[in-house]
């Protein structure tokens, strides 16, 4: 079954054609996207923790919260793993690249 990973790594760019610099661009924002995604879920386990312990949290309000989370939770982890895949990706073509010029 498709879902978001598949969609967003069917789109990676052809990294061959890009210079050098342009390569360790898109490497490290395609890290530093992955690393905003796992940031998000961290956040999101601690607040979903601190709400658990507060008083004044109506149940409707964490009814609202737990379906946003659900959401969040359900694609940013795949997203997260295509970033990651499109920075090895170009960091691949970068380190095949530097093995040629050694050649």
């Amino acid at each position: 079954m498709r879902d978001i990973y598949h969609q967003l790594v069917k789109s990676t760019p052809d990294f061959k054609h890009f210079s050098d610099k342009d390569l360790a661009e898109s490497s490290d924002l395609y890290a530093a996207g992955a690393f905003a995604i796992n940031s998000a879920l961290t956040l999101i386990g601690n607040l979903a923790f601190d709400a658990t312990n507060a008083e004044d949290y109506s149940d409707e309000d964490a009814r609202r919260d737990l379906v946003l989370v659900s959401h969040a939770l359900r694609h940013l982890p795949r997203m997260a793993q295509a970033l990651n895949q499109n920075s090895d990706a170009a960091d691949y073509v970068r380190t095949q690249r530097d093995k040629g010029k050694k050649s």
